[in-house]
């Protein structure tokens, strides 16, 4: 014990848990002050660029104020009426033309695809606040409204876009709200890959989807793989704990975060849901 005590007073250990506290807390530092930069992956693009012109984009900017336009693309079936709109909130890694990739799924089965991009996104300009994140949110549901009845519009978030569809869902009315790969909470993002840190509290983005579940009064189905490394599976079972009778949770054995439409059961049970 006395040898214990004595490494403990030992100068050189006095030093070294110095250094690993300052690294400590220089981490913490950072990860406060620059987490727009490692949570929101955004890539902007130049006003001439086209979108894919075989998905029918039909570009839409609406002027907020001096700082901050909004930018969507809607993507409307190639044939047939079309039975509705889904409004899509992406995750956080690029801007539309990553995401558009998924449109086809949607889109051949009779719906048309409103996707919003964020602030700093595509051509979106603005600075991201999660208040602007709910904001631009209820203004494509606006826009969407204009064309479609509550019953005819779904709203679908991917990844870091769960938040923002939840949220959305529990204050307007939608046929259905449907979250691929969400999370219980933000931070729980990234305290799976930072243990040693407290980050609910570093963090000023919260989008806690625990929070508005069980608010949202249309059905509501989460999708999520079993093999998912970034946003945990563990995520949805508890979201799960928070639904209704008729809410479901889709488990796709053995997806990962981005190849879920990879599976026959994500793309039954789409093709079942969208003909209801």
């Amino acid at each position: 014990m006395t040898s214990f005590f004595s490494i403990l007073r030992h100068p050189r250990f006095k030093k070294v848990v110095s250094i690993l506290l300052l690294v400590y807390l220089c981490g913490a530092v950072l990860l406060y002050f620059y987490q727009e930069q490692l949570i929101f992956r955004a890539r902007p693009l130049p006003s001439t660029y086209t979108f894919t012109d075989s998905l029918q984009p039909r570009e839409m900017t609406v002027p907020i104020n001096e700082q901050d336009t909004l930018h969507a693309v809607l993507y409307r079936p190639n044939q047939g009426a079309v039975k509705g709109t889904i409004l899509y909130f992406h995750g956080n890694r690029q801007n539309i033309s990553w995401y558009e990739k998924f449109v086809p799924y949607f889109t051949e089965r009779g719906y048309e695809v409103l996707m919003p991009d964020y602030p700093g996104y595509g051509k979106s300009k603005g600075v991201i606040t999660e208040e602007k994140l709910y904001d631009w949110a209820t203004l494509v549901y606006q826009i969407a409204r204009k064309r479609y009845a509550a019953d005819s519009l779904i709203i679908y978030g991917k990844s870091l876009g769960t938040g923002i569809a939840a949220e959305l869902a529990a204050r307007r009315d939608c046929k259905q709200l449907i979250l691929e790969t969400p999370y219980y909470q933000f931070p729980a993002v990234l305290q799976r890959f930072l243990p040693i840190y407290p980050v609910s509290l570093l963090l000023r983005y919260q989008l806690p989807t625990y929070l508005h579940l069980p608010h949202v009064a249309a059905p509501v189905t989460l999708l999520h793989g079993t093999e998912d490394g970034i946003i945990a599976f563990s995520q949805s079972q508890k979201l799960a704990k928070l639904f209704k009778k008729e809410d479901r949770l889709l488990v796709i054995e053995g997806g990962s975060h981005n190849n879920l439409y990879d599976f026959s059961e994500t793309t039954d049970w789409l093709t079942k849901t969208l003909q209801q």
